[in-house]
């Protein structure tokens, strides 16, 4: 294994532990169940959420030659929430929760590529994203609807607005991990078609790729680990934008390298991120998906500005 991967994966155990034992409670004076029931599971998921995130936040910016392409900006996390929303509410068991998440997310998703094609014949990616955000503040009026419909069915507020990871459980962990090992299966399968996608669509398709096929495969197989996720924790934004365009501001990578290092990043992100939110302003738990928000859009600013400036030069 790359020496740089052993030290990523290092740091990310480090940071797991450290969040085991920071809290009020100290785990030392014979708190373990704590530890086991409450906090391995969560930073387990944040952790886990992180690469899923990332991962697919790369994979949308290749396939769709979108650097600000992710599962919020495309407006897929609004709409797998609200799936998920309308499943608690009908009282459906944990598998339907994230069934109506996944196709709420996915129908979401094809919506505002259709909307944004009306507007834009060439797809722009300004038109893209505008598209997809719009639609997502559309979409969490209607998210603010349905959970005061009855708010002790769809949880809390806070965390299916602002996205939270209170609350994971074993359960919620093991499902996402199989949805996600089989997308990774079908992401490296097409690794080397993605890197000929870089060169350009007309490109790709003389090298004898199906640039309709690869985009359809692969969008919908890194839709659904992402999509069966936030119907758990709610909306977490931007980290799969911040994190592919950071490495790739870096040092340029080709996609399977890209893959690897973006989930490896986003996981040990993401984990920090939500330590801390959950120790940062105790006893006072502040949703990760908050957090985030305040540290993500600096940095997309900031690459913004530099990307601007590279135009300009």
């Amino acid at each position: 294994m790359n020496k740089k991967y052993i030290g990523l994966v290092s740091i990310l155990i480090g940071v797991i532990l450290t969040s085991l034992i920071i809290g009020t409670i100290n785990i030392f004076e014979g708190h373990l169940n704590i530890v086991y029931s409450i906090r391995l599971p969560r930073i387990l998921f944040a952790a886990l959420g992180g690469a899923v995130l990332s991962m697919s936040g790369a994979a949308f910016q290749i396939l769709l030659n979108n650097k600000m392409a992710d599962s919020f900006t495309l407006g897929m996390a609004n709409g797998a929430v609200i799936g998920a929303a309308i499943a608690i509410y009908m009282s459906a068991s944990i598998f339907l929760i994230p069934l109506f998440g996944v196709i709420s997310g996915i129908f979401s998703l094809f919506l505002v590529v259709f909307i944004a094609k009306q507007i834009d014949s060439t797809l722009q990616p300004q038109t893209l994203v505008i598209t997809g955000v719009l639609f997502s503040t559309l979409l969490s009026g209607i998210l603010y609807i349905i959970i005061m419909i009855d708010p002790t069915k769809t949880k809390s507020v806070v965390q299916f607005m602002f996205g939270s990871f209170s609350g994971s459980k074993y359960e919620y962990i093991l499902l996402v991990l199989v949805c996600f090992i089989m997308s990774l299966i079908v992401l490296f399968k097409s690794a080397k078609k993605l890197d000929l996608l870089t060169l350009g669509e007309l490109r790709a398709f003389s090298l004898g790729v199906d640039v309709t096929k690869l985009r359809l495969k692969v969008l919908i197989a890194m839709s659904i680990p992402s999509l069966v996720l936030l119907s758990f924790t709610g909306v977490i934004g931007f980290i799969g934008i911040i994190i592919p365009q950071m490495i790739q501001y870096i040092h340029p990578r080709k996609s399977k390298e890209l893959f690897i290092l973006s989930g490896l990043y986003g996981a040990i992100m993401l984990a920090i991120v939500d330590t801390l939110a959950r120790t940062i302003l105790l006893p006072v738990q502040l949703p990760t998906g908050v957090l985030l928000s305040i540290f993500s859009i600096p940095l997309i600013l900031f690459l913004m500005y530099k990307r601007f400036l590279q135009k300009t030069n």
